[in-house]
């Protein structure tokens, strides 16, 4: 399995982050579903505090809190790639079916 590393993390609106991985791709994640739900992510309902996002040394992960050991909210960069490219092809996929029905016009 390819190991992945984060190199870049933004917050274009709340509570999405545009992550960019080593390999150059940029996808954007939307943590609206995991904030919601369970108290480990309740800090992330304060935008302030989810816009302190940072990358973790060696890039493996991102997260907040990430020097308070206990107190730290991380993702994998493997995991969190998944989920970028699971978006990016349902995108792809809406335009495409897009284009078709207005073709098929």
């Amino acid at each position: 399995m390819k190991r992945y590393q984060v190199i870049e993390v933004a917050v274009p609106e709340y509570p999405i982050l545009r992550l960019t991985f080593k390999d150059g791709v940029t996808g954007d994640l939307d943590l609206s579903k995991d904030i919601a739900r369970g108290p480990l992510f309740a800090p992330l309902k304060d935008e302030a505090i989810f816009r302190e996002v940072a990358i973790a040394e060696d890039g493996r992960s991102f997260g907040w809190r990430l020097d308070e050991v206990g107190s730290e909210i991380d993702y994998g960069a493997d995991a969190a790639r998944a989920d970028v490219e699971t978006a990016l092809v349902k995108k792809r996929a809406e335009c495409y079916r897009a284009r078709m029905q207005h073709a098929a016009e």
